[in-house]
């Protein structure tokens, strides 16, 4: 393949446009999304990973890797911080354009291929890449022409090193492929939805939506297939215990697994051990992984996997805390036990009382129509929970769902705070609520405050996945996915308060007067484009339809996205300042906050960010990032929305 690459390479003209230097800390990462130029990157120190196109190579000290104009190039999941030179360069094939010459640049052209390499000696690229950017630095435009000089020597160094490389590789690679394969090799590790497709190096809609496309089913589920047919191996070869099997197959307890075995195979664990030999028994053995064409029906994804979110604080076991926390469980049965025996207690089992059919109905109080709804139940991750009554005491481990309880007139006993706010709620709710304890932050909620409020219903999120089964032995729990649209959420919380109808009339009233503000926007801005941008950790962040809160833009109030947002598959990805103007929106909306007020202003001081065309028609909006990002409840949207139209029609 080089030696293919050699002759273009040689009828080549180049020219620099950018020498970089830089460092990404332990736990962060840089994310350069549809490169200006074609790069080289130089990482000369530390430990984490380089993606091209979501394809993944391994720091480890030293590594070297090319990408092509307009490929997407980060690095991750660094563990000890990465140092690297950035090189971008631009290159023209020169006359005469000689047609063998033109068919190996179509078939094998060297400045969009995409490749990696452990160099051979890194020494010597470091101190090429080092002088190399030294000499940019200056601005004398005789050094600038020395960079042109050394920027041949060092492709020599590198084409040199990559021919003795044994492990460079182009990087094509199926997304589904790749996921069945380390599906396959680390069923029995904790996997979860996001983490996969952190592995993966791709969006977790795009990994969801292409494999269920393809399998048939989701992720999540093929890896709940592929434990029960290795599970049902063990169980039919071998004679470990039930736990040894849940434990090799990838689960903590081996209760959650036997209910998945069943569900799966509609017998128990148990069940199918004692009739593995019976001729009238007989499951389907087919291979997992042999064909994509897989029939499957329901499996309830126990999603007993570790979760981490990256730029949020991570979720850490406290022994100390859960001790404290089993201990109390144990006084708080013990005690109802000895209060079960009152014969007034409905809980007793000695039957409940009933209405006289000679006394006539009353007229039903609101508190009586509420309890008309019960018992209904909760479809959650988790499954299913029946609630008997409308409960009083609920805990909830987001704010968001603050937002969606006060927004049907209802609020929570306890709450987790939003992590490194200065209040303990939004003070968009502040007057709105009384007593609500605190329960800790998001991220990391306190297990001793949620016990000692004595809850009747806890409400948290898949983040909280870790702890799930000791809030369960607190109280009923019901998890729902953070990120699910507000106005399903919204329905789900109007079934839990005996609320639906007020819940159907929050969304009516929504869906009105976004439909009006919608004609409005469209008459005023008559097709110019509205982005919504973040700058964080020196780059630019571009939210895109995908995103939530994107999704509120363009889809509740139809304003017409920049093009380029349109083409990725993901939420948001990351740009620099410089090409921010490629972007084209005609408005922006900025995001900020005070953690990065100081960048934002830095920003706007420059004068690349003054020569954008939004910020020289005065047509860029500051809006605060907590409310337009974090606070994802009807209450906050409408704010949002509120402030869409005071920005653009000048209307509140």
């Amino acid at each position: 393949m080089l030696q293919k690459q050699l002759p273009i390479w040689n009828n080549a003209a180049f020219k620099v446009l950018d020498v970089r230097r830089s460092a990404v800390p332990a736990g962060d990462s840089a994310r350069f999304i549809r490169l200006p130029a074609g790069a080289f990157l130089y990482a000369c120190g530390g430990r984490g990973q380089i993606r091209i196109d979501g394809v993944v190579h391994t720091i480890d000290r030293s590594y070297v890797c090319h990408a092509g104009k307009g490929a997407s190039l980060d690095i991750v999941r660094v563990t000890e911080t990465v140092d690297y030179f950035l090189i971008y360069y631009k290159a023209v094939m020169m006359p005469p354009y000689r047609r063998k010459l033109l068919d190996l640049y179509r078939d094998y052209n060297p400045f969009q291929a995409a490749y990696g390499f452990v160099p051979a000696s890194p020494l010597e690229l470091y101190a090429r890449m080092e002088q190399m950017y030294l000499q940019w630095e200056r601005e004398d435009p005789l050094e600038k022409f020395h960079v042109r000089a050394l920027f041949h020597q060092l492709v020599y160094e590198l084409l040199r090193q990559l021919q003795r490389a044994e492990n460079a590789q182009t990087l094509r690679t199926d997304l589904i492929d790749r996921a069945v394969r380390y599906i396959e090799r680390h069923y029995a590790e904790p996997l979860d939805l996001r983490e996969l497709a952190e592995v993966l190096q791709c969006g977790v809609r795009q990994l969801q939506r292409q494999f269920k496309a393809y399998c048939r089913m989701s992720p999540m589920e093929y890896v709940t297939r592929v434990r029960m047919e290795q599970a049902k191996g063990m169980l039919q070869r071998t004679d470990a215990s039930i736990k040894e099997v849940a434990e090799a197959v990838g689960y903590v307890d081996a209760y959650h697994f036997s209910r998945s075995f069943k569900k799966h195979f509609g017998l128990s664990p148990l069940q199918f051990r004692r009739k593995r030999r019976s001729d009238a028994f007989s499951l389907s053995s087919s291979s997992i992984g042999a064909s994509r064409d897989l029939s499957y029906s329901y499996v309830d994804d126990e999603n007993h996997y570790h979760y981490t979110d990256r730029g949020a604080a991570k979720m850490h076991s406290r022994t100390k805390s859960l001790a404290a926390v089993n201990f109390m469980l144990i006084i708080m049965l013990l005690l109802g036990a000895c209060s079960a025996g009152g014969s007034g207690s409905p809980a007793s089992g000695n039957g409940a009382s009933a209405t006289p059919s000679s006394v006539a109905t009353p007229v039903p109080t609101p508190a009586q129509t509420q309890q008309s709804s019960y018992p209904v139940t909760i479809s959650h991750v988790k499954g299913e929970l029946t609630l008997e009554q409308k409960p009083e005491n609920i805990a909830v481990l987001d704010v968001q769902y603050v937002d969606q309880l006060v927004a049907l007139n209802e609020q929570p006993a306890g709450s987790v705070k939003a992590a490194g706010a200065a209040a303990d709620f939004p003070e968009y709710l502040s007057g709105k609520l009384a007593d609500v304890k605190v329960l800790g932050t998001y991220e990391e909620p306190n297990l001793e405050a949620v016990l000692a409020m004595s809850p009747d219903l806890i409400i948290c999120t898949e983040v909280h996945e870790k702890i799930y089964e000791n809030l369960s032995k607190i109280a009923p729990t019901v998890m729902l996915m953070r990120n699910e649209d507000w106005r399903d959420t919204l329905v789900t919380f109007g079934k839990i308060v005996g609320k639906e109808q007020e819940a159907e009339q929050v969304l009516e009233a929504y869906k009105e007067k976004t439909a009006k503000l919608s004609a409005e926007l469209a008459a005023k801005l008559d097709g110019q484009s509205v982005g919504l941008i973040r700058p964080r950790d020196n780059e630019i962040r571009v939210h895109t339809p995908k995103h939530r809160t994107g999704a509120i833009l363009y889809d509740d109030l139809g304003l017409i996205a920049p093009k380029p947002t349109t083409e990725v598959d993901d939420t948001a990805y990351h740009i620099s300042l410089e090409a921010l103007a490629d972007v084209g929106a005609d408005h922006l909306f900025l995001l900020t906050d005070d953690m990065f007020a100081e960048m934002v202003k830095e920003v706007q001081e420059t004068a690349t960010w003054k020569s954008l065309e939004p910020v020289k028609q005065n047509r860029v909006y500051t809006v605060d990032t907590t409310m337009w990002i974090g606070y994802y409840g009807p209450m906050a949207i409408n704010l949002v929305v509120d402030q869409v139209a005071e920005a653009l029609l000048g209307t509140s």
